[in-house]
């Protein structure tokens, strides 16, 4: 009798194992820098319902915006020490941690010729081995380079902008990326970084003359009400990024990576869409507030800009690569 009670209650106690879930439901806490009704926060919604469907509801996504969790460094921080599991916005932004330098690549200008061509490129094997490397120096992981961006473009007080000596001595907010620094300085701009929360204040007060940014952060924000002129020079295609910290992708299961890769690309193709019906409203809106759009003699920036990434070439990235990308594309 003993024996038979002792088996019965092994039995009952595997089946209870088998019948708790293989893992705990996990809260995931993604934010950007983008406004609340942004392409971005579109995308991030997204990739929320995606990633607990395709996880079976083990992964929880909570979505923040505005930069409610603070700027994009100190996302990053909080990334990295395990505090915040996730932040989504320009994929480049990674070349501002120490480790992550090769990213400055996606900046080289005109190394792109559409926005669809940097999205296949920027998912190739070449750059996953980029992002590998990444996450192995940073701490932060790079889930997935989905979303066509706006292309960059120069919004300024003065203007209009038509060829690369008209920037020359002026004051434009830059990101602190080595290779827009460089891009910038070469057509005799004065460099100025700061936050993206702080650009809208700067350009009303007259402490910088202009902002490089695209349609997708610059219109939410409303830059138009203070910078009138928009030069359309479309110098960098750039991606959104789909930052995780490493310490939770590490934590992951087979299953769970595939559910937020999935997730992301979901997410990446509502932001493109979001982003393409964005830039064709931009451009009406803003000559409704009395601002200009300028469509630039591009051939001249991009002869300007030739050869401001060969400094770099072998240095913040491997040797021949931009060579070998816009090989591609020809």
């Amino acid at each position: 009798m003993k024996s038979r009670i002792l088996k019965w209650l092994a039995v009952a106690a595997a089946a209870a194992v088998l019948a708790l879930p293989a893992h705990a439901e996990r809260r995931i806490r993604i934010a950007t820098i983008s406004s609340q009704g942004s392409p971005w926060h579109k995308a991030m919604v997204r990739f929320a319902e995606v990633a607990e469907k395709e996880s079976n509801g083990q992964l929880k996504v909570q979505v923040f915006t505005d930069a409610q969790l603070g700027d994009i460094g100190q996302m990053y921080s909080s990334m990295q020490l395990g505090t915040l599991e996730m932040g989504y916005f320009g994929l480049a932004a990674l070349t501002t941690l120490k480790g992550a330098e090769p990213m400055n690549l996606l900046f080289v200008p005109y190394l792109f010729k559409s926005a669809e061509s940097a999205e296949k490129v920027a998912n190739t094997d070449e750059f996953k081995k980029l992002y590998e490397d990444a996450a192995a120096k940073t701490g932060i992981r790079v889930v997935g380079a989905y979303g066509q961006r706006s292309a960059r473009a120069v919004q300024t007080t003065k203007g209009p902008i038509t060829k690369p000596e008209d920037l020359k001595g002026l004051r434009l907010r830059v990101p602190s990326i080595e290779m827009l620094k460089a891009t910038f300085e070469t057509l005799g701009v004065q460099v100025t970084p700061m936050g993206m929360m702080d650009i809208y204040t700067a350009l009303s007060r007259g402490t910088v003359a202009g902002q490089d940014n695209g349609f997708d952060l610059s219109m939410p924000l409303r830059f138009q009400e203070v910078a009138k002129y928009w030069s359309a020079t479309d110098h960098v295609y750039e991606l959104t990024g789909w930052f995780m910290s490493e310490k939770l992708w590490r934590s992951l299961n087979e299953s769970e990576r595939a559910a937020l890769v999935k997730a992301a690309q979901a997410g990446g193709q509502v932001s493109t869409a979001e982003t393409k019906t964005l830039d064709a409203d931009s451009i009406e809106t803003i000559r409704k507030s009395g601002g200009t759009y300028t469509v630039p003699d591009r051939a001249a920036f991009r002869n300007a800009l030739k050869d401001v990434h060969k400094p770099y070439d072998g240095k913040l990235w491997p040797a021949g690569m931009v060579e070998r990308i816009r090989s591609t594309q020809e």
